[in-house]
C-alpha cells in the first residue's frame, strides 16, 4: 500500500489563561484541538510549554479528534523542572518525547535535555526543536536532516528576538528544504507561576514555512536569477492574537524539490 504523503498541519497560536501552568489552559487547549480538527488538520502543534499540564487529557483529546498532537509540558522530576514536547498519535498514545536542550540563562528555570530525537508518523519522520533549539542553534536542523526527517516542528514561547527567529528559520529552510511548523504564543504577559510579576506583553507571528515546488533545473535557475529573498517560503504567518494556521503539505513534492536542488548545483540532474 502506498503511504499517504500529503499532510495537513495546524500551528496553534494558543493563549495562556493568566499564567503558563494554569490548569484552565488544558480545557482551552482541547477546544483549540477540536477547532483544528474541524479545519481538517491531521497534525496540530501548540506553542512551547503549552498547555504545560494535563498530559492525560490532551492524549484523550487526540484520540477523540483523531489528531496527531504536539503539546508542551513542564514536568518536575525530583528537584528539577524540564521543558518537554510530546508527540501523541491519533489513538491517543505518546510516541515521542523531546526535552529542550538549550535553556536561556537568567530567563528560564528549566534543566537541560540531552539530545535530539526522531519520531515516526504515517507521513514520514519528524523532529521537534523547542524554541531556541531550532532558531538559535544550527545543529538541531543539521542532525534532523542527516536522520532523514521530513517535517520539523519548532514550538516557541518567545517575547524577544522575533526578527532574528524569522531570519534564522528562513535560513534553515533554504539550507535544508524541510517544512517548518513554528507556532508561538500570542501577545501575552509571560508568567510561569501565579505569583510571578509578569513581563511586558509580547508574542505573535507563528509561522509555517514550506519550500516551493521546483520541478526542473530551469525552475531553480529562474529562482536564482529573479528572487530577491525566500520570504515567499513563509506560506502562513499569524498576527498578534490567538489563531490557528492551517497548511496542506505534499511531502513527495518537497522531497523532489530537495533532491533536485541538491543535485542540480552539482550538475547531477
Amino acid at each position: 500500500m502506498t503511504k499517504n504523503r500529503t499532510v495537513t498541519v495546524a500551528a496553534i497560536q494558543a493563549h495562556s489563561q493568566g499564567h503558563l501552568t494554569n490548569p484552565d489552559n488544558v480545557s482551552h487547549a482541547i477546544d483549540l484541538l477540536e477547532q483544528a480538527a474541524d479545519l481538517g488538520a491531521d497534525m496540530a502543534c501548540f506553542p512551547e510549554a503549552y498547555p504545560a499540564t494535563g498530559e492525560k487529557e490532551i492524549c484523550e483529546a487526540a484520540r477523540r479528534f483523531h489528531l496527531f498532537v504536539i503539546a508542551g509540558f513542564v514536568p518536575q522530576e525530583d528537584d528539577r523542572i524540564y521543558n518537554d514536547c510530546i508527540l501523541i498519535n491519533a489513538d491517543g498514545h505518546i510516541t515521542g518525547r523531546q526535552r529542550k536542550l538549550h535553556v536561556p540563562p537568567g530567563v528560564e528555570i528549566y534543566s537541560h535535555g540531552k539530545d535530539y530525537g526522531v519520531m515516526e508518523t504515517p507521513w514520514g519522520p519528524l523532529a521537534i526543536l523547542i524554541c531556541i533549539d531550532g532558531w538559535g542553534f544550527p545543529e538541531g536542523f543539521y542532525r534532523a536532516h542527516e536522520a532523514g526527517v521530513e517535517l520539523i516542528f519548532n514550538p516557541n514561547l518567545i517575547f524577544k528576538k522575533k526578527p532574528q527567529r524569522r531570519m534564522s528559520l528562513l535560513s534553515r529552510i533554504l539550507d535544508y528544504k524541510i517544512p517548518i511548523i513554528a507556532p508561538n504564543n500570542p501577545h501575552w504577559s509571560f508568567r510561569l507561576l501565579p505569583g510571578d510579576e509578569g513581563l511586558p506583553p509580547e508574542g505573535g507571528g507563528s509561522l509555517i514555512l514550506v519550500p516551493p515546488a521546483f520541478h526542473t533545473v530551469e525552475d531553480i535557475g529562474t529562482f536564482m536569477r529573479e528572487a530577491s529573498s525566500c520570504e515567499g517560503w513563509i506560506v502562513s504567518e499569524a498576527g498578534n492574537e490567538e489563531e490557528i494556521l492551517i497548511e496542506t503539505i505534499d511531502l513527495d513534492e518537497v522531497a523532489h524539490t530537495r533532491s533536485l536542488w541538491n543535485r542540480s548545483f552539482l550538475g547531477l540532474s
